[in-house]
C-alpha cells in the first residue's frame, strides 16, 4: 500500500485523444508533485454534474506533471469523457490502492486484455529503468485498439500481440500466446482472462501480481462494494488492491 495520501483536486485537461475504434487516452495536468506507483488508480468525475458517482481509472502513465488515463466507451459516463476538450477541468481523487512489487532481476512476462494493458503499460515504463530484468509483452484485444497499445512501447521490450477479429497478430485471444514461460508474471483485464492466465502458470508457480477489475462507489474501501474472496477472507479491490498475487485468490469463488 503506497503511503501517500490521496487527494482530492480538480484536473485540468490537456489532451483527450482517440486512439484508435473505441479507445482514447485523456490527459490530466498536475500542478504539484505527487508520487504515483505502477498499478494504482484514480477516481474521476466530470464536472457537467450529470455523473453521480465517480470511475475508477488505471493510471496509464505519469510524467511531467501529466497523469495520463486510457478508457474505452462503455456507456454514457465515457461517451461523456469522450467529448471533454482542452482546459475543461475534471474531479478527481488520487493515488488509490496498492501498486506492483517488482523483481530485482530476471525476465518478466506482462499479459494485458483490453484496458487492462493501462497499468502495465506503466509499469513497464519502470521497469525498463532497471537493466537487469527483461520484458516481454503480451496485449490482446478486439482489433484496431492492440496495434495503438504496441505503439507506446518502446524497442527494448518483446512484444506479442492477439486479436479477436485476426486484424494484427495471431488470430485468437491473448492467453493464446501464454506457453510454457519463465519469470515473474504480471496480468491485467477481464476476469476470466485472468483466470486463465492463473491456470497456466500456477503449476510451475511463477511469482505473479494480477491488477483486478472492479466498479467501484467509492473508491475509499467504505461501501465494501467491490469485495474479492481469497484464502484469507474477503479482501477489498479498492483499499487492498486492486493488486494481488493469483495464489490468494478464492478462483472458484468468483
Amino acid at each position: 500500500m503506497s503511503t501517500v495520501k490521496p487527494v482530492h483536486r480538480k484536473l485540468r485537461v490537456v489532451s483527450n485523444k482517440r486512439l484508435a475504434s473505441d479507445h482514447y487516452l485523456l490527459e490530466l495536468e498536475v500542478d504539484e508533485n505527487i508520487s504515483l506507483l505502477p498499478g494504482q488508480f484514480l477516481q474521476l468525475r466530470l464536472e457537467d454534474g450529470m455523473q453521480f458517482l465517480r470511475r475508477p481509472f488505471s493510471i496509464f502513465d505519469c510524467e511531467n506533471e501529466i497523469i495520463k488515463i486510457l478508457y474505452k466507451l462503455r456507456g454514457n459516463v465515457t461517451a461523456l469523457m469522450s467529448k471533454v476538450k482542452k482546459s475543461d477541468l475534471v474531479d478527481v481523487i488520487f493515488p488509490l490502492g496498492n501498486h506492483f512489487p517488482q523483481p530485482e532481476k530476471g525476465k518478466v512476462v506482462l499479459v494485458s486484455g483490453g484496458t487492462g494493458f493501462a497499468p502495465l503499460h506503466f509499469l513497464a515504463k519502470e521497469l525498463l529503468n532497471n537493466k537487469n530484468l527483461t520484458l516481454e509483452f503480451l496485449i490482446g484485444g478486439k482489433g484496431s485498439e492492440v496495434e495503438a497499445f504496441k505503439n507506446f512501447l518502446p524497442s527494448a521490450v518483446s512484444v506479442k500481440i492477439a486479436t479477436e477479429n485476426g486484424s494484427a497478430g495471431e488470430k485468437g485471444l491473448v492467453t493464446d500466446l501464454i506457453a510454457d514461460i519463465e519469470g515473474w508474471i504480471y496480468s491485467a483485464g477481464p476476469i476470466a482472462m485472468l483466470k486463465t492466465v492463473y491456470e497456466k502458470i500456477k503449476v510451475r508457480e511463477n511469482p505473479a501480481y494480477f491488477s483486478f477489475e472492479a466498479h467501484f462507489a467509492c473508491g475509499l474501501g467504505l461501501c465494501w462494494g467491490c469485495v474479492l474472496p481469497t484464502r484469507e477472507g474477503f479482501v477489498r479491490v479498492c483499499k487492498e488492491g486492486p493488486v494481488f498475487s493469483p495464489y490468494v485468490v478464492k478462483w472458484e469463488e468468483i
